[in-house]
């Protein structure tokens, strides 16, 4: 697996990533875990049965979906993060605010809002009523 990058762009806006994992429960289409010591019989097979053998065509490595924790600071409205390094395509984006005094605790009574759109592989800051200067965490399902 690429290691995946994060380049922000727009005023002061830093972004890094946290954290990046596979999600390797089961892939999405991959049976081949299930090969064990397919090429012996069993029961009574014999030397090799309860080896961690894949002799019957297994071709190893089948790619899973993937999530990533970035952390950004001094975000504003409409500053961008390009993802890059082994990512395809984006599934879903959360985000958080981390500030020690929350600018949009009770948003909905100040107008104000923060979150993420994307479009490729660039994620966009969201942010109403003005605020900047915020820092915070986006989690992203990816492949």
């Amino acid at each position: 697996m690429k290691e995946l990058t994060a380049t922000a762009a727009g005023g002061s806006l830093a972004a890094t990533v946290t954290g990046a994992w596979e999600l390797r429960a089961g892939s999405q289409d991959t049976t081949e875990w299930l090969d064990g010591a397919a090429d012996t019989s069993y029961p009574g097979g014999g030397p090799g049965t309860f080896s961690a053998v894949n002799s019957d065509g297994a071709s190893g490595y089948d790619p899973a979906p993937k999530m990533a924790i970035l952390n950004f600071t001094a975000g504003a409205d409409t500053n961008t993060i390009t993802l890059a390094g082994g990512i395809t395509s984006i599934y879903m984006v959360t985000v958080q605010e981390n500030d020690a005094a929350p600018v949009f605790e009770g948003h909905a009574t100040n107008n104000m809002g923060l979150a993420v759109s994307w479009s490729g592989l660039v994620l966009t800051l969201q942010i109403k009523g003005g605020a900047s200067d915020i820092t915070g965490d986006i989690m992203v399902m990816y492949s």
